[in-house]
């Protein structure tokens, strides 16, 4: 197999992985009513590792997924993983000289700003997002455990876009 193919079975394997553990074992972990969003942590680790146009096509395929099994209109999801993957991936590229604190601040606020995107784009179409009470316990909540698992997270996106795991010191 060609790298360019290894890399797609590796991510395809990622975010099939993924996918399984958060309707399998994290829309039952609840924190105060609200779970994680695992799926956004991997296209945000995805423009960490990979670059905006990784993060995009990451994001968007994670967002597809989450799609998939959240009530509302379909391509909420897929759009703001998208843009929020490229951004990510435009801000790491910015950085000088990333560091593991400033992947961990990239990713809670990431997180922060796709799930109010998401909640925005929601709305927009006719979904009540914006008006939830529970909004800011969600963006919070998502931030906080994605920010936890980021770097764990960076690991396995570094494993799928083929990179050595020690390239960076962190």
């Amino acid at each position: 197999m060609t790298t360019e193919v290894q890399v797609i079975v590796r991510w395809s394997a990622l975010l099939l992985s993924a996918f399984v553990l958060q309707i399998g074992v994290f829309t039952d972990l609840e924190l105060f009513g609200v779970h994680p969003e695992i799926l956004l942590l991997v296209a945000v680790c995805a423009g960490l590792v990979g670059g905006p146009t990784r993060g995009a096509e990451i994001g968007f395929a994670a967002g597809v997924l989450t799609d998939l099994v959240v009530p509302g209109v379909l391509g909420v999801s897929a759009l703001a993983f998208a843009l929020v993957g490229f951004a990510v991936g435009a801000a790491e590229e910015s950085v000088i000289r990333s560091s593991r604190s400033i992947s961990i601040a990239i990713t809670v606020a990431a997180s922060a700003i796709g799930t109010l995107l998401y909640a925005a784009v929601g709305e927009m179409l006719g979904q009540r997002s914006l008006s939830d009470p529970r909004l800011w316990a969600i963006v919070a909540i998502v931030s906080a455990v994605n920010g936890l698992l980021c770097v764990p997270g960076l690991a396995v996106c570094r494993w799928a876009e083929g990179e050595p795991l020690r390239t960076r010191s962190y």
